[in-house]
């Protein structure tokens, strides 16, 4: 990366306001020169030439030695932070940062073609939840570069504040909605968290490239895969595959937190990742981990990743199996109250639904949650319409905010949703759609708890009427 076109720019703007250009007075206004003043004028514009390719070269080598001590030195100009899009609510979706909750953790990652180190902090919401944000990190400050199509290719440090969480930012020449939730990802406090981000920008920010849209692909190369996560206490190291070689990262206690990066793998699928999440202590790694070391009862001690059913795991020390606690929890007796649905019609096309019911139960933060399940069409034959106390093939949706106990919840949805979908490939698309669907209502009173079913519904289309397709 480098920093000459505005490092230019700005030297030559200080010249410029330390040496004005001179108007000679005595040029004549008609713009006539007599001829023995023009030849009393040339040697010295031959010396003023002289004089401007002397500064030009002196000004090109203290561009150049200037940008080579700011690489040796790590210093970057700062630009304008990353900036929140939106009105972030405290009780939607993973909420605001609760006070005093946000910490930089001391973690500093080099990259594959040095700069700035890559960095983590971690974010405490006021729905309970815990976000781990990872950036590039300049002078105690979290945040992107801006290259390779972000902020404007401007070479500069762009912090990040910490309300900038997923799906409320948005960096300054980027493509797409989702542009600084590459770094970012949220889970409850409490669980344990391993994780990988793959063909992250090396801005630390998330611009769509698509050839078909006229964006330029990028090079493996220029691309980062992030390994990070948040093990827990019990925690001591992890081990993860390096070409042939096998590494050991020690966490960082007393979180268990690690962040690995390196370039991007060719032929993999970048721009996409994935979590595992468990208990401290009992969680086992997925790829590219291979293993994690644990202290459990005073011992040393490591799990490998799980296993298919016959095959023996070959660890010298292998950890005691999983105790997953009881759960107390005993959950309600289904509900089965009345669900309020509504098709809204325009011009005998259903152009949308409107579900309503009244929560039997408060929901005041990200552990405890109502969702809203609607059976799959399977482009064979419809599902999920027959039995459906039994066994269930559908999509859910989470309401995702907080509730108070008695109040009307309501939740939109399009008739497609409800009624069709679109099967094949996109070489041949073909549109199915049913008559009747079910759609159900529970609530969880946290993530692997015994649902209650608080509403289920059967929806008809009305006789004259039809999907509008497009939603």
């Amino acid at each position: 990366m480098s920093i000459l076109p505005q490092l230019e720019r700005d030297l030559l703007d200080a010249a410029n306001r330390r040496y004005p250009a001179r108007v000679d007075s005595r040029v004549d206004p008609s713009g006539s020169w007599p001829r023995e003043r023009a030849r009393a004028r040339r040697p010295r514009e031959r010396a003023r030439a002289r004089r401007l390719r002397l500064a030009s070269i002196v000004l090109g080598c203290l561009l150049a030695s200037t940008t080579i001590a700011l690489a040796a030195s790590g210093v970057i100009l700062t630009g304008a932070p990353v900036r929140p899009e939106g009105r972030l609510n405290p009780s939607v979706g993973e909420g605001v940062p609760a006070p005093g909750g946000s910490r930089l953790l001391s973690l500093r990652v080099p990259d594959p073609e040095g700069g700035l180190p890559w960095g983590m902090r971690i974010v405490r919401t006021t729905r309970g939840e815990v976000c781990v944000q990872i950036g590039r990190v300049e002078h105690g400050q979290l945040g992107q570069l801006g290259i390779d199509a972000v902020f404007h290719d401007d070479g500069r440090f762009h912090p990040m504040p910490t309300d900038v969480l997923p799906e409320t930012s948005r960096v300054g020449a980027s493509v797409g909605d989702n542009d600084a939730s590459a770094g970012v990802s949220c889970h409850l406090a409490g669980q344990a968290m391993v994780g990988v981000h793959r063909g992250v920008d090396r801005s630390a920010g998330a611009v769509v490239r698509d050839a078909a849209g006229g964006h330029e692909r990028v090079h493996p190369s220029e691309l980062r895969d992030i390994y990070y996560g948040m093990l827990g206490g019990p925690a001591v190291s992890v081990g993860y595959r390096a070409g042939a070689s096998v590494r050991n990262v020690a966490v960082l206690q007393p979180l268990g937190a690690y962040l690995i990066v390196r370039r991007a793998a060719r032929a993999e699928q970048v721009g996409s990742g994935d979590e595992a999440l468990g208990s401290e202590g009992d969680l086992t790694p997925s790829p590219p981990l291979t293993t994690i070391t644990y202290r459990l009862g005073g011992k040393l001690c490591r799990r490998g990743p799980v296993l298919p059913p016959g095959v023996v795991e070959r660890l010298a020390d292998p950890c005691p199996a999983p105790h997953w606690p009881s759960a107390r929890y005993v959950a309600p007796r289904d509900l089965h109250q009345t669900l309020r649905v509504q098709l809204q019609v325009r011009d005998h096309l259903i152009t949308g639904t409107r579900l309503s019911f009244t929560a039997p139960f408060a929901v005041a933060g990200a552990r405890e949650d109502y969702e809203i399940r609607i059976p799959n069409i399977a482009c064979t034959r419809t599902v999920g319409e027959q039995g459906a106390g039994i066994s269930w093939s559908g999509s859910g949706v989470s309401i995702g905010r907080n509730v108070t106990r008695g109040s009307t919840v309501t939740h939109e949805f399009t008739g497609l949703e409800l009624f069709g979908a679109f099967c094949g490939f996109p070489s041949h698309v073909r549109y199915v759609s049913r008559r009747s669907a079910i759609v159900e209502v529970i609530y969880r009173k946290y993530a692997g708890a015994v649902p209650v079913i608080v509403g289920r519904a059967v929806v008809q289309v009305p006789a004259g009427t039809r999907l509008r397709r497009n939603g």
